[in-house]
This record gives C-alpha cells, sequence and structure tokens, in this order.
C-alpha cells in the first residue's frame, strides 16, 4: 500500500473518531449492549434459583428466537417508514421498563415464568426493531468512505461487551439477583439519552426573500461547511451546491441530471411492502449469492461451536478445554474486528471472504489425519478470527449497494435468510457425533468449510448505489 493510502485511511479514521453523533451511539450501545449481556446470564441463573424445571429455562431462549424471527421483516417495514431515532428511543424505553419489572418482581421474590416470558418477547421485539433502526442512522451519520471502520468499532464493541458483561452479570447476582437487571435498564435509559442527544440543532430561520416569485439565493457560511470527505448534506437538503440560482425560464432551462438507480418502489400493497428485502436480494447478484454464503456459514459455524462443546466437553479435562476455546474465540473476535479495515484495504474482497472457511477447513482436516483436538480448537479460534473482518466487508458492501429507503427490509431480510437453518445446527453436530466420532465429524465441517472458501471466489462484483447524503455533523475535538 502506498504511503498516501495510509494517510488517506488514516485521516478518514481520525473524522469518525471526531464525529460526535457516532461517538453518542457507540457509547450507547456499549453501555445497553454490557448490560444486555449481563441480563443474558443472569436470567437464566435466577430462573433456575426459584425451583423452575431446566426445560422450562431452556424454553426461554427458544422464545428467543423464534420472537426474533416473526418480528425481523415486520421490523425492517417500520424502519423504512418511520424515524429511525425515535424508534430507537422507543425500543430503549421499553426495555427499559422490561429490565426495571423484571428487577422489582426481583425484591419481592421468585421470578415467575410467565413474566420472564413476556419479557424476553418484547424485548426481543424491541431488538428487532432497533437493530435496523440503528444501521440506517450508521449510514446518515457516516460517510461511505468510513462504513468499514464503522461496522468495524460495532463489532469490536459487541466482542468486548460478551466477554465482560457475562463476568459481570455473575457477580452482580451473587451480591442480589435484582442487580443485573437494575443496572441493565440505567444502561437503557443511558443509550436513549445517547440517541437523543444526536439530533441536530435547528438552526436559525433565514428572512424571507423579498420576491416571493424568484427566491434569492441561499449561502451557507464557510465555517458551518462540513468537509465532504467526512460528511454529506441532509437528504432533504438542497443536493451538491450551497447556491441556488432562480430557476430558468422553462424553454431555457437545461437538461437534468443524469438518472441514478433507484429501488424498486414498494406498491401500495402489504405484501410487496412486505417482500421488497427478500425481491431486492433475489435481484442482486452480489447479495443473492453472498446471502447463500453467509446461510452456508451461519449453519457450519454454529454445527462447529456446538461439536466442540459436546465431542470435547465430555473427555477428560474437557470442561476446561471448552471454557478456554470459547473465551479465545471471543478474544480472537475482538482482534479482528479491530483487525477489520486494514484487511479490508489489503485483501481483495474474494479472498478476504474466502480465507475464513480456507484456513478452518485446513485446520479441521488435519483434525481428521490426526486425531488432535488441539487442531480442531484451532480451526474454531481461526474462524472466529476471520469471521469479523469477512462479516465488516460485506456488511459495508449492503451498506453502500443498498438505496437507503429500502435499506431496513434488505437487512431483516437477508438477516432473517442466513439465521433461518441455525436452530437446526446444534442437532446436526450431535447427530454426527453420536452416529460416527469426533474425527469424522472434523472431516464433515472441513469440507464444508472448503465448498465455501470456494463458493467465495464466485461472488461477483457489488454494484454501487446512488450516493445517499448523510446528515451534516458536527465534529468535536
Amino acid at each position: 500500500m502506498t504511503t498516501e493510502a495510509v494517510r488517506a485511511d488514516g485521516g478518514r479514521t481520525s473524522v469518525l473518531r471526531h464525529n460526535r453523533r457516532f461517538r453518542l451511539l457507540w457509547v450507547g450501545q456499549t453501555l445497553s449492549g454490557f448490560g444486555s449481556s449481563m441480563a443474558g446470564v443472569a436470567l437464566p441463573l435466577v430462573l433456575l434459583a426459584g425451583s423452575h424445571p431446566p426445560t422450562s429455562v431452556a424454553a426461554v431462549t427458544t422464545v428467543v428466537a423464534v420472537t426474533g424471527l416473526l418480528v425481523r421483516i415486520p421490523a425492517g417495514i417500520l424502519s423504512d417508514h418511520h424515524d429511525q431515532r425515535r424508534l430507537m428511543i422507543a425500543c430503549d424505553l421499553v426495555r427499559l421498563a422490561v429490565s426495571a419489572a423484571v428487577a422489582l418482581f426481583l425484591l419481592a421474590g421468585p421470578l415467575p415464568m410467565w413474566l420472564a416470558i413476556v419479557a424476553v418477547i418484547v424485548s426481543a421485539s424491541a431488538m428487532e426493531v432497533f437493530k435496523p433502526s440503528q444501521f440506517q442512522l450508521i449510514r446518515r451519520v457516516v460517510s461511505s468512505e468510513q462504513i468499514p471502520v464503522a461496522v468495524s468499532l460495532n463489532q469490536a464493541r459487541a466482542y468486548g461487551v460478551s466477554m465482560a458483561g457475562p463476568a459481570a452479570g455473575g457477580l452482580l447476582i451473587g451480591v442480589y439477583p435484582a442487580l443485573p437487571f437494575a443496572v441493565d435498564a440505567v444502561t437503557f435509559l443511558a443509550s436513549a439519552l445517547c440517541v437523543a442527544a444526536m439530533v441536530p440543532r435547528k438552526r436559525a430561520a433565514t428572512a424571507s426573500p423579498k420576491n416571493p416569485a424568484v427566491p434569492e439565493p441561499s449561502v451557507v457560511p464557510e465555517s458551518s461547511v462540513v468537509p465532504e470527505s467526512s460528511v454529506a448534506p441532509e437528504r432533504s437538503a438542497i443536493p451538491e451546491r450551497s447556491v441556488v440560482p432562480p430557476a430558468p425560464p422553462a424553454s431555457t432551462a437545461p437538461p437534468g441530471p443524469e438518472p441514478v438507480r433507484q429501488a424498486p418502489a414498494p406498491a401500495a400493497g402489504f405484501r410487496d411492502r412486505l417482500t421488497v428485502g427478500f425481491r431486492h436480494l433475489a435481484h442482486d447478484p452480489f447479495l443473492r449469492r453472498s446471502t447463500v454464503f453467509f446461510s452456508g456459514m451461519t449453519v457450519v459455524f454454529s454445527m462447529f461451536g456446538s461439536a466442540l462443546m459436546l465431542g470435547v466437553g465430555d473427555r477428560p479435562g474437557g470442561a476446561t478445554a471448552v471454557g478456554y476455546a470459547f473465551s479465545s474465540a471471543a478474544l480472537a473476535g475482538l482482534l479482528g474486528s479491530l483487525a477489520a479495515p486494514s484487511l479490508q484495504r489489503r485483501l481483495p474482497l474474494p479472498v478476504l471472504v474466502a480465507s475464513g472457511p480456507a484456513a478452518a477447513g485446513a485446520l479441521l482436516t488435519l483434525a481428521w489425519l490426526s486425531g488432535s483436538t488441539l487442531a480442531f480448537v484451532a480451526a474454531f479460534s481461526a474462524m472466529s478470527l476471520l469471521v469479523p473482518a469477512i462479516n465488516a466487508a460485506v456488511v459495508s458492501v449492503m451498506a453502500t449497494s443498498v438505496p437507503q429507503e429500502i435499506l431496513g427490509r434488505v437487512t431483516t431480510a437477508n438477516d432473517f435468510v442466513v439465521q433461518l437453518l441455525q436452530p437446526c445446527a446444534p442437532l446436526a453436530a450431535a447427530l454426527l457425533l453420536t452416529a460416527y466420532s469426533l474425527p469424522v465429524t472434523a472431516l464433515v465441517l472441513a469440507v464444508s468449510y472448503l465448498v465455501l472458501a470456494l463458493l467465495a471466489f464466485t461472488l461477483p462484483t457489488p454494484t454501487p448505489a446512488p450516493i445517499a447524503p448523510q446528515e451534516p455533523t458536527r465534529s468535536d475535538a
């Protein structure tokens, strides 16, 4: 890479670091993610402590997965048709109320199962609405050049809180069972305040033009102009120019700008609005193939994790090995998220996407040939290291290639398809281990990953969408 390219990328990262709105969003989501990570560990523990049977506790997790699948597509419609900030604030306040209710019930006694089920249904529904709204908002406040860095920082945030949150939740629940949920409620309040603080200050109204038929040129002061490299003007603002001349007569009017590719306009019917995300995935060559790729990746990786837990955990010292494997995988995911922007700059997209499954396939082949548990665990850590970079690369493409007006529905449709078969993965891993052995399971996983690596090289070049103006942002040092 040239020195100029390094400096340019460093400049984009620096601008993002000083993007006040992105900082607010990132800090708010770090806090709420930390609280949710604590509560996610604390809820099954308090239910078990309340003498609820393990099958009922496990059913709560199933309810979360089913709720996510049912709400995901309608959530995308809401995100596309309503103000994303208000939706995010409403979701945070709803989850605040749920966490506070759980904490109050725990102050009075054991948590009833009906309340736990209601709490996870409401919280999961709010989360499904929040996610596409957040993704839309990032695209509005971050320039297209900075989206890969923004996605990587968000992934690093998620891995970080997943490492710290469970430990903190276990510590707090040992002090008092209601504490993790009370802290979770406070973090949702902090997140809502951060999102609310992102609203731009309204500028003073300009004087009315002297001649109402011909408006005066509107000039933006130089001190208020935001550099083009960091952000672009509001979608509803006047594009491209700071001075608007009077309209020429109709007979001499110059031709308008060249037409740009627009999203397929949703029809009036609810079915068309509901399915526009799926139709866009089906018609976009890159997204269609990448969705198939990630569907396979999700199933195989879930099988991998289940095989690691079931196949290694029942061996002597296996519980310790599994614990170290998942801890190292979380650390690898954090490091992979931080390295993602650099990897995206240095590797072509097909090579980057193929690198993870290729490395895992090679190590799993070694595990099959040698019967080595260490090679099996190393393959899992390798995938955990490279998956964040792969995900960041494809998500960045989606953020810059999907038209803004359907972005919420396209992202939720993609998530729906990618995760549709994931619940089958643990059962498939258990059947393989029961019928055969861990080395044979490693061989099946190796072949699956190598097929995915070959599929990655068939990804077509993504087609960029028309440049969607971002909201002006104020950069604070």
